[in-house]
């Protein structure tokens, strides 16, 4: 017979987890900043085991999740004046969602960004390149690539461990400094892509 997906996790639930706390809420704030487009549901049928039943359908989500950087004020300077900062780079990450069925309440697993290896080298790292008085960020391959580093370092371990993560989990170990509680929570382009389905009539 056909296996559903089987944790205790569902989208209400892990929204509702990241709003639970401090270190976390902030994702929905940051959640603002993100455009999402190109989203597509695939609709499959899964058969489980060498006979199989009756089949099994399963949806796959996916979109692109794109920062939109607009100028935004950080600290005043000394005269109290606010200083003005713009990212200058652009990158996208695709979020994924695995889905029994179309609802917020139906258990689920997730991946934000590409499923590969981190890129610890130096290339892997965004490089500052002087022109003339300015100052240009050139991002390393870790987001050309596609991979996200908030889910990397904070997420993918315990999604895991929790067994909510589409696909292969890429890290070594728990993320001990930057996620010391092993919280599950969504980062700001999951949050992002899942308000758009909600208010796009694709997810009840």
């Amino acid at each position: 017979m056909p296996s559903p997906i089987r944790n205790n996790w569902t989208l209400r639930r892990l929204v509702n987890e990241t709003y639970s706390h401090k270190e976390t809420r902030t994702r929905f704030d940051y959640r603002q900043r993100d455009m999402v487009k190109g989203i597509r549901i695939e609709k499959i049928s899964v058969y489980d085991g060498k006979n199989p039943g009756e089949a099994r359908t399963k949806f796959i989500i996916r979109s692109q999740s794109t920062p939109q950087y607009a100028p935004y004020y950080t600290k005043s300077d000394s005269r109290g004046r606010p200083r003005k900062r713009q990212m200058k780079y652009r990158h996208q990450y695709e979020v994924t969602i695995q889905l029994d069925k179309l609802s917020i309440d139906t258990p689920v697993k997730i991946r934000v960004g590409a499923s590969r290896k981190w890129d610890f080298t130096p290339a892997g790292r965004p490089r500052k390149i002087k022109q003339g008085r300015n100052t240009k960020i050139i991002e390393g391959s870790n987001v050309t690539n596609g991979r996200n580093g908030d889910f990397f370092f904070r997420c993918e371990w315990v999604y895991q461990n929790e067994g909510i993560l589409f696909g292969r989990n890429w890290t070594n170990g728990p993320p001990l400094q930057v996620n010391p509680k092993m919280i599950v929570f969504l980062p700001k382009h999951a949050l992002a892509v899942i308000e758009y389905l909600m208010n796009t009539g694709h997810l009840k």
